[in-house]
Parts: structure tokens; sequence; C-alpha cells
């Protein structure tokens, strides 16, 4: 299971870096942040660069929900954590599945690059390939499309790297 935890000030590696040396393996197994691919135009040249996906959020995986808010609770000092009702805050099993299928295992979403024929987007190649129906919006000079999530939780949209190569 995944859990969000707040980062503020843009703090996110080196909280990370806190996560992965002061938890147990007992409390945590994996702590992460999703990163993606975007092109950026600067000195006359466009440039791929790694982005934040979810800027000042850091997601820890965990199988036992206890031992981590116990844990997390020690570094309360260090650690904000998103809690409801005493509870740390789950990504839901929907977000969880469409950021895996466009992540992968690196946690990290690839540049996507497709066309437009007669209105309707066809990406080729990249994570977003044959999810077009998630698209909800392409901004083709920033070179990103705006994703949106299938449930209702709280990371209803998402931005991406794709790069519309032809419109006809």
């Amino acid at each position: 299971m995944w859990y969000v935890l707040y980062c503020p000030n843009q703090k996110e590696e080196e909280l990370l870096g806190v996560c992965k040396q002061r938890l147990t393996r007992e409390a945590l197994e994996d702590a992460f942040v999703f990163t993606y691919d975007r092109m950026r135009r600067y000195g006359g040249m466009w440039h791929l660069e790694r982005q934040l996906l979810f800027p000042h959020y850091l997601f820890l995986e965990s199988r036992n929900e206890d031992k981590l808010r116990e844990e997390l609770r020690q570094y309360s000092q260090v650690l904000s954590v998103f809690e409801n009702d005493g509870k740390l805050v789950k990504v839901e099993p929907e977000e969880e599945k469409l950021l895996r299928m466009l992540c992968g295992s690196g946690h990290h979403s690839r540049m996507s690059r497709g066309y437009i024929r007669d209105g309707q987007t066809v990406v080729t190649e990249g994570p977003l390939r044959g999810r077009e129906n998630l698209i909800r919006k392409i901004d083709r000079h920033k070179r990103i499309a705006r994703v949106g999530m299938p449930s209702v939780g709280r990371l209803r949209e998402m931005q991406v790297g794709l790069e519309i190569v032809a419109k006809s």
C-alpha cells in the first residue's frame, strides 16, 4: 500500500533520505518521488528535463500502516504526515494502478510522442500509448499533456510529457 507524505519547502530529496535511513524495514518497504520527462526550450535548443510529477509529495510503500505511523510520529518535527482522523492517507487503488502503468517500477514517466489527425490524438510511443482517453488537455507549445485520474481522490490531474510531432 502507498501513503502520501507532505514535503514543505521543496525538500523532497532530503526527506526521502531521512525516511530511507531512519525508518525500519518493518515499517517502510520503499520511499520514492515520481518524476516525468518534459521538453524545455532555452539557448535556442530543446532539452529533455526530468521534473517532479507531484512537487512537495513523497510516497511511502508499507505493508504495516500502524508501524509506519508509529515511526513517523517519532520524527514529527521533520516530517509532516497527511492524516485523516489519525490514519495515514492512502493512495487510492485506482490512482496507484494508473501511476504504476504510466511510471513503471522506476517511478518515472518517459516522454510520449504522437500526432493529431482530424481532432483525434494518437500516441505512437511512450506511456500514454493506448491511453489517449486519459488525456484532458494538450499544451503543444510546452509539450505537456494534462492527464485525468480515474478516481475522485486527491490526485485528480497530473501533467506528463507529450510531444505532438504532426497535426492534420
